[in-house]
């Protein structure tokens, strides 16, 4: 497999004709979030806020439909997108961080204090890193196969979501952060 060392890197003219790799684009990027200059992440997962508010209220199958749909399109687009660009793991990739941080907020409700908590939560396990974090990122960048190297790219980010998770619940029912 071919990688570049500039893990931004977009190759335009690979886009030009092709549905699929807009899509892809589209989809890896959650509509351009993660081309934004610096911290992609960080846009991406505040640009996925707004999303998880606004589909709090929905019953539990629709969410869990919504969230599965986008973490399968996540694979999906991330695969092609790191083929169309010659990268694994491109930085601008940041649907790993909108199911992530949606994973988060999922007890967040309409309280938007939960919501920036989640945020940051969120984004706090998912730089750091701790256990079992790390170790479903490294074996991402392990991964000779693109379809379990495109999994790896979103799957350290739902490990993160559930530890965010985690945390949200146990300071929603200590009575830190409204239910």
């Amino acid at each position: 497999m071919s990688t570049s060392k500039n893990r931004r890197q977009i190759l335009w003219q690979k886009f030009s004709k092709s549905p699929k790799n807009w899509l892809a684009l589209c989809g890896a990027t959650f509509f351009g979030s993660g081309l934004l200059p610096k911290a992609p992440g960080t846009w991406g997962t505040l640009a996925a806020i707004p999303l998880w508010y606004l589909t709090h209220d929905l019953p539990f199958f629709q969410r869990f439909s919504i969230l599965l749909t986008l973490c399968i399109w996540g694979v999906w687009s991330s695969r092609v997108f790191d083929q169309v660009n010659e990268t694994q793991d491109n930085q601008n990739i940041v649907m790993d961080e909108v199911t992530g941080v949606g994973i988060t907020a999922w007890t967040a409700g309409a309280h938007p204090l939960n919501y920036l908590v989640a945020f940051i939560v969120f984004r706090a396990f998912d730089i750091a890193k701790p256990f079992p974090v790390k170790a479903v990122d490294r074996w991402s960048h392990r991964s000779g196969n693109r379809w379990s190297a495109a999994f790896g790219v979103m799957a350290d980010d739902w490990v993160a979501g559930i530890q965010g998770l985690g945390v949200l619940v146990i300071l929603q029912y200590w009575g830190f952060l409204p239910k």
